[in-house]
Parts: structure tokens; sequence; C-alpha cells
């Protein structure tokens, strides 16, 4: 649970003091950066607090920002990265190290008086409060030794000054293998796996809950292209994984029209007395154009991360199983 703003109060003088709003910036779950606010302000620690707090909204986009002190790396896969993850940073303030991450922040150590801050969470892009905190004490000097090497997470390969390469991880965990099996024409295999790939995506969006496929589908899809629906190609879904045919339940009551795929480079007939036949380069182009659209929204609601991450953390992997190596 984190509790913020963090309260870190050291001395209690009625008289002008300068107090500081610090924030340190929370990507993914990894700081790499932190930034901060300074006041003059007259009354007590308690009068000083209320204050920062009051101005946390305001401050925030005026932060003066600075990267972390080097001591503080992350290692993945033998390259070292400057950051610290969170929970780490948690385990350091209950020590009385809460601002160990901001020792390159200038203001803060300008003069050898003792600081009243408030520091704030902001997880990607926005300020995250859920309470206060005041953290432990320490007259001990920062520890200037520490250095924290510790594996990052899955998500952090896809992470770099731009961004979150978020279609980087959907083609590695899904798309790369549906591709091997396309080119080598291993087409029912290749279909199975697309089908696999968007039941995983609706799931990542919505939860396991009754229509996701569908939904995920209407929403960031244009079937009309391809002249399918999405309860067609729901049909479709259910018979060529449950059963490696194209007959669904509701597809032999006549209900829904049967769709079926072909790979060639000419376009063939649209319908037949048989069904729909759709290309399946255009599905995969299709399904692309909507992974795209699906990942601009993660660009426009940040909050959209926390609950992508708890959900993907579940999700297995060619790159991430764990593999039992016999003698």
């Amino acid at each position: 649970m984190h509790l913020n703003p963090y309260v870190f109060n050291m001395i209690n003088v009625n008289q002008p003091e300068k107090v500081f709003n610090l924030f340190f910036y929370v990507t993914l779950g990894v700081i790499t950066e932190v930034g901060g606010v300074a006041h003059m302000v007259v009354g007590t620690d308690e009068q000083k607090i209320k204050f920062l707090q009051d101005h946390v909204e305001t401050d925030f986009p005026n932060a003066i920002k600075t990267e972390l002190p080097d001591q503080f790396t992350l290692l993945d896969k033998g390259k070292t990265y400057k950051g610290i993850d969170f929970v780490t940073y948690r385990d350091f303030t209950h020590q009385g190290y809460a601002l160990m991450i901001f020792e390159k922040l200038d203001m803060l150590f300008s003069d050898p008086d003792p600081l009243l801050v408030v520091i704030t969470p902001v997880r990607d892009g926005k300020i995250f409060i859920e309470g206060r905190e005041d953290l432990k004490q320490t007259v001990a000097p920062f520890p200037k030794f520490i250095k924290v090497d510790k594996q990052k997470e899955w998500y952090s390969g896809y992470i770099d000054e731009k961004g979150f390469h978020f279609d980087q991880l959907i083609n590695d965990d899904f798309f790369d293998a549906i591709r091997i099996l396309y080119n080598a024409k291993h087409n029912v295999s290749a279909m199975k796996l697309m089908m696999i790939s968007i039941d995983t995506m609706a799931f990542l969006e919505y939860g396991d809950v009754p229509g996701n496929f569908k939904r995920w589908l209407q929403q960031y899809a244009d079937l009309g292209k391809m002249n399918i629906t999405t309860e067609e190609l729901w049909e479709f879904r259910n018979s060529i994984l449950h059963m490696t045919n194209l007959d669904s339940r509701k597809v032999v009551a006549n209900s829904v029209e049967r769709l079926m795929f072909y790979d060639a480079v000419k376009d063939y007939a649209q319908q037949n007395d048989e069904g729909k036949y759709f290309k399946f380069k255009d599905l995969l182009d299709c399904v692309a154009l909507a992974i795209s659209k699906w990942a601009d929204t993660y660009n426009q609601q940040k909050e959209k991360f926390e609950i992508f991450l708890k959900r993907y953390d579940r999700i297995i992997s060619d790159k991430r199983m764990t593999y039992v190596h016999y003698q």
C-alpha cells in the first residue's frame, strides 16, 4: 500500500524557513527521476506541512527535475540502468533514508540545516496520493556505499527514454510465434494462436468477463472491411480452438454464417453456399492495426497501466517460461 505524501519532519521552529515539495516519478514500478519546488513559509511544522500538502497539485507541473544518484542501479540481462524499484525505495524510507534518491537535487542540500519536506509519488505521469505517513528519522549519514543491483521486472526490457514499447511486447509474446507458423505455411496452427492472442488481449483490457473477445474487436478492430462480424469470428474461434473445425453449434444451427479462411496472393470470392471466406493476411493486418489503436489508449489513459501490469504479471510466454533441465 502506498501511503503518501511522505513527511520527513526534523525541526519545529516558528520562523521563516525554506521547505520543499518533493516528487519522485514512477514508471511501471521503477523510479528514474525526482523533482522539487522550494517555498519560504512561516509557522509551526504542522502548518508548513499543511502548506506543502495544499500546494502539491500546483507545484507538480513546476518541479525542477533531476536524475537519481549513481549508486541506484538496476541490472537486466547484464546491462545496467540508473533507477530504483519502488518497493526497494520503500524499504529505504522505513530505515530513515527517504532523501537518498534526492541527493542530486541541488536546492535541497545547498545549506546544512535540517530539512522539512513533503514527498509525493507521481505514477505514470499523475500524482498518486492515498494517505500520509510520518517517516522514521535517522541521525546517520546517507549510506553512500549502497548500490541497488536488482534484476528488473519482465517489462524492464521494453522501457527506455522514449517510454514503454507496448508494440514490441505484444510482438515478442504473441505475433512472433504467429509469424513463424504463418511463414512456414502452418496456417491452422497460426490461426489458433491468432484467436488465443485476441482472447488474451481482451482479458488484459476487460478482465475475465463474458463477451470480452467480441467487445475488444468491436472497440478496436474494423472487421467490416473484411465483410465479417464479431459474432461470426467468435463462432469461428470457438470451433477452431475446441474442435479444429469450422462448425460451431450456432453455425450448425444456421444462426451464424460459417467463416472459412485462405492464404493466397489472389483474392477469392467472399461467399458461397458453405459460408464466407476471408484472407488470413487481411485478418493479421486488421488485428495489428487494432493493437496499435489499443496501445494508444495507454498513452492517453495512464491509469490503465496499473491494471495492465497486474494482469500481465500472470501471463506466461516463451520468453518467460521456467524450464526444468533433466540430465
